[in-house]
């Protein structure tokens, strides 16, 4: 009932009053465009003023510091101001108008469109540089002190413009920016920003922050390599107002996800007793033991194990031969008789150095976007001996036919209903960012529809949450705002539920960090993920933990006793 309240309401506020036509005012470099649902101030590509049709609720800056529109260059340089530059206001139609911003060295364009059916305002940043090595051109909207904004970033983060940030202040699309979409509330409305890219093209969302003002920059990154690019733009951007809180707008673009992924086709694959876990456990080892003391303390059928230590090999090492233990063999014999749920570990791109396939994928691992060495990791990090692993483009047909083979081979042998692939979250800009016409982003959509056609019993679960991995993976192991040092209570609480009230129905959260019974943080790990709504997880190996739980691990398993909450605010 909730969420009807809020789609009637956003369908309402989207809708009305359809007597308001759509307007674009041009006076010299200035431009004023209004829709139905929200009007909107440019001084030539800065935005001035934004707020709902006939309504005085102001969400941009009253003083913009930025120039509107920059452009960005592979050594971390930007571009905001050219010498001898000119603005320029021309009027396309009754529905459109271009902004141009020319200079000695720069051209930049915004494409300003009105949409009568939706009431959105459409922007589309260009921009041609005569310097080499462009990377991205960035919109930029400055946003009142007074908004609330809400990211569906690092798993969902929402805070109040005029206090601190997030430490982080650049996120990528789809690895850390989890949707294209920016919301922000002030008052009885919020304003979204937000992309309908079905291409899987780069982009990123910048924050920066001016006193107590915070500029939110849409970045249009051009695909690798770019020693020679000097173009880039070529996305459209939405921009519109709606009655209600965030998520009005979330409901809206969440409605469109459904159309544009085609979701109940998807949604129809998905086994029942995804819904009904209510406990994970992560980084198990093969300790049978484990398996006794789990089923005393939950039911077996409603437990998710992810299993990290099951191969001959230790983990993280010579991927990617995949060779169950005997030891790992018989537990998950145990296990799975038992009505557990147990998803085996594997990578979903990482190939060791010295693993003979290395020879066959080599000229295809990632290399840097901005010094085209050959990407990857070592393990473990905090040493200097190490285990080398090579990322692999996951564009290689090559590469995602031994995935599929590998992990296709395990689940048989150990009839395994659910897999685990790490690092799914990787699909970043590379300097060789197109293999067989797919970019990183393409790619894993691709190699996790080629797992749905092949195994379509087998559930997929990934690391990371993102608008790409949702399609098909059932549950995500998900990070945390500052997960890797200590958690201060304001990222405890900046993080947010965005991403389960948009992804929840298809995809569940698992937790990641700080929660190992008896670990300093416990306590604030647990809050956190209750915040973004994951199921409550344990990190433990050890029977006591279960069987003589302290106060913290009791209440995780009395939180994996209680009734699901599916939806934000219910």
């Amino acid at each position: 009932m909730f969420c009807l309240v809020y789609l009637l309401a956003w369908s309402l506020a989207a809708a009305s009053p359809a007597t308001r036509p759509a307007a674009i005012e041009i006076n010299g470099t200035k431009l004023t465009v209004r829709t139905a649902t929200v009007e909107a101030d440019f001084d030539g590509p800065i935005l001035r003023g934004v707020r709902p049709a006939g309504s005085d609720v102001e969400f941009a800056s009253p003083a913009a510091a930025g120039p509107g529109i920059d452009l960005l260059y592979l050594d971390g340089s930007l571009l905001n101001v050219d010498k001898h530059e000119r603005v320029a206001v021309r009027r396309l139609s009754e529905l459109a108008a271009r902004v141009e911003v020319s200079g000695a060295d720069t051209t930049r364009t915004l494409l300003v469109v009105t949409d009568p059916d939706t009431g959105d305002i459409r922007i589309t940043p260009d921009g041609l540089s005569n310097r080499r090595a462009l990377r991205a051109v960035r919109w930029t909207v400055p946003l009142h002190a007074e908004c609330m904004v809400t990211l569906p970033c690092v798993n969902g983060l929402q805070f109040r413009v005029d206090q601190p940030h997030p430490p982080t202040n650049r996120f990528r699309w789809p690895c850390d920016w989890n949707a294209q979409l920016t919301v922000a509330t002030r008052g009885a409305f919020s304003l979204m920003v937000h992309c309908e890219d079905r291409d899987y093209r780069y982009k990123a969302l910048q924050l920066t922050r001016h006193g107590d003002r915070t500029e939110v920059g849409f970045e249009s990154e051009s695909p690798g390599p770019l020693w020679d690019n000097r173009t880039a733009g070529g996305i459209e951007w939405r921009l519109n107002v709606y009655k209600g809180d965030w998520r009005v707008p979330a409901e809206r673009y969440k409605q469109w996800m459904a159309t544009a992924y085609d979701l109940a086709e998807k949604r129809r694959h998905r086994p029942a007793w995804v819904t009904d876990i209510s406990l994970a456990v992560c980084w198990a080892g093969t300790n049978p033991d484990m398996l006794d003391a789990l089923a005393a303390a939950h039911p077996p059928s409603q437990t998710l194990i992810h299993l990290s230590g099951w191969r001959t090999d230790k983990y993280d090492v010579n991927y990617p031969e995949y060779i169950p233990s005997e030891q790992a063999i018989a537990y998950m014999a145990k296990a799975r008789d038992m009505g557990f749920h147990v998803m085996p570990h594997f990578n979903y791109f990482s190939v060791y150095y010295q693993h003979p396939f290395f020879q066959v994928v080599r000229d295809f691992q990632l290399r840097t976007i901005d010094k085209n060495q050959p990407d990857g990791w070592h393990w473990p990090p905090e040493t200097h001996d190490y285990t080398r692993m090579g990322f692999i483009h996951p564009g290689l047909g090559v590469w995602r036919d031994k995935l599929i083979d590998v992990v296709g081979e395990v689940c048989g042998r150990t009839s395994t209903d659910v897999t685990f692939l790490d690092q799914t979250l990787c699909t970043w800009n590379a300097d060789n960012a197109s293999v067989q016409g797919m970019n990183t982003i393409a790619a894993l959509h691709v190699l996790q529809e080629q797992f749905a056609a092949v195994y379509p019993e087998l559930v997929l679960a990934g690391e990371g949450l993102t608008e790409i991995s949702f399609q098909r993976q059932c549950f995500a192991q998900a990070h945390i705002l500052e997960g890797w040092g200590d958690l201060a209570q304001k990222h405890v609480e900046a993080q947010h539920d965005i991403c389960q009230f948009l992804w929840g129905d298809h995809t569940r959260l698992i937790g990641y960090y700080h929660l190992t019974p008896g670990g300093k943080q416990f306590d604030k790990g647990i809050e956190t993920y209750e915040r973004m709504r994951a199921i409550p997880t344990l990190i433990t190996n050890n029977p006591a933990d279960l069987r003589e739980p302290d106060p913290l691990t009791r209440r995780v398993l009395e939180l994996a006793r209680r009734p699901r909450i599916t939806r934000a605010g219910d």
